[in-house]
């Protein structure tokens, strides 16, 4: 059981993510805001970095930076471009975080 909640947890943080980044997304003013480009392209990079781990141990402390990201898209304007492009990379990062759990 102890495997449920994690997996639980996380989904419900994906919801919020989505939810604040769709939110969010009616900010938006025609031009990519530069804040919700940098946020985007900083969650490419920790998807990246967790896709490229290979064990659990290299993957646990991208956790935390991720969910540090993820309170920073509160407040921050996203055309709807972004909005679909942060999701993708919200489901590969923890789509490759699932994968480390069979990993040994």
């Amino acid at each position: 059981m102890n495997r449920v909640q994690p997996l639980r947890a996380d989904r419900a943080i994906r919801g919020v993510v989505i939810a604040l980044v769709a939110s969010a997304a009616g900010c938006g003013h025609g031009s990519a805001p530069a804040e919700g480009g940098a946020i985007l392209n900083s969650s490419k990079a920790l998807a990246d970095q967790m896709c490229a781990c290979k064990d659990k141990a290299c993957g646990a402390p991208l956790r935390p930076r991720w969910d540090a990201l993820t309170k920073e898209i509160s407040g921050s304007s996203f055309t709807p471009e972004q909005v679909d492009a942060l999701a993708q990379q919200d489901q590969r990062f923890f789509k490759c975080m699932a994968a480390l759990d069979g990993a040994r």
